[in-house]
């Protein structure tokens, strides 16, 4: 929240505010105060850490497998100007990731656009491409620079992706590298972390309260319970029986009557007013 203000984000309440409503109904379903909170948290962990979460997260998986990680710096709302001449604009992504990664380090740039009630657009991918480049052209080019969108997807994580690259592609005649989440799938990710030090556990129940804030739920089955119990401090040896080597399997025929069951009762939806029934 605090990079939101002071990237003058949020400058005016929405019109569905009104005088005396508490702060909770001001900053929840912002698209910037989210970003802000999830990501500056994000920037607390370690770079292992992040990166884990970044690797859950995502779809198409793209980052590989590291130990050593170091999150160099992180930019909100950077102001890319260089792009006015071919692009007619200057250009502003959400969030801007500069890690390094392995042994001997390899330099990774994260692009990160956020949505939150609007639909993410291949256009404004390629237009943080080329802006990117263009910010960046004196400057020696990462190792890897991914864009990754989060939230707004039209499709499934991977349909979009390849739909919206193809897309570019034939339209802008570039190849962009990007991966795509929604919210739930970060809210997932954390919930799969085994954390052992309290500062990181406080960190991620602060990430999924801002999650849950925004309206983003998840209900996890008994079998994951004895799994993630320690990132709430719970001992680990009181839940060690509710562990599972693997998640248990459902039945196909819990499966075919759950679909029989939904086929049943479409013909009663929408509810109405039951004829006989008098208020």
């Amino acid at each position: 929240m605090l990079h939101a203000i002071i990237n003058g984000k949020g400058r005016r309440l929405p019109e569905s505010v009104s005088a005396g409503d508490s702060l909770r109904k001001v900053f929840t379903k912002s698209e910037d105060i989210l970003t802000s909170t999830v990501f500056e948290r994000l920037a607390y962990l370690s770079g292992p850490l992040l990166w884990q979460i970044l690797d859950s997260t995502f779809t198409p998986r793209f980052l590989p497998s590291r130990k050593v990680v170091e999150l160099n710096s992180i930019e909100f709302w950077p102001t890319w100007g260089q792009s006015r001449e071919s692009l007619g604009k200057a250009v502003e992504p959400d969030v801007v990731l500069h890690l390094s990664a392995g042994d001997p380090p390899q330099s990774v740039v994260l692009i990160v656009e956020c949505k939150l009630g609007g639909s993410q657009d291949p256009d404004q991918w390629a237009q943080e491409w080329l802006a990117y480049e263009a910010e960046y052209a004196s400057s020696e080019s990462p190792d890897q620079l991914w864009l990754l969108a989060l939230g707004g997807l039209p499709f499934r994580s991977e349909e979009t992706v390849t739909r919206f690259l193809d897309r570019i592609r034939r339209e802008r005649d570039i190849e962009v590298k990007a991966a795509a989440a929604d919210w739930l799938d970060l809210l997932r990710a954390l919930d799969t972390l085994e954390l052992r030090g309290m500062a990181e556990r406080r960190i991620v129940l602060d990430i999924k309260q801002a999650l849950d804030l925004h309206g983003y739920r998840a209900i996890s089955p008994m079998w994951e319970l004895g799994r993630i119990s320690v990132n709430y401090g719970i001992n680990d040896g009181s839940t060690r029986p509710l562990r599972w080597d693997e998640p248990p399997t459902i039945p196909h025929l819990v499966e075919e009557n759950m679909s029989c069951w939904v086929e049943s009762v479409a013909r009663f939806r929408p509810i109405g007013a039951h004829p006989q029934l008098r208020w």
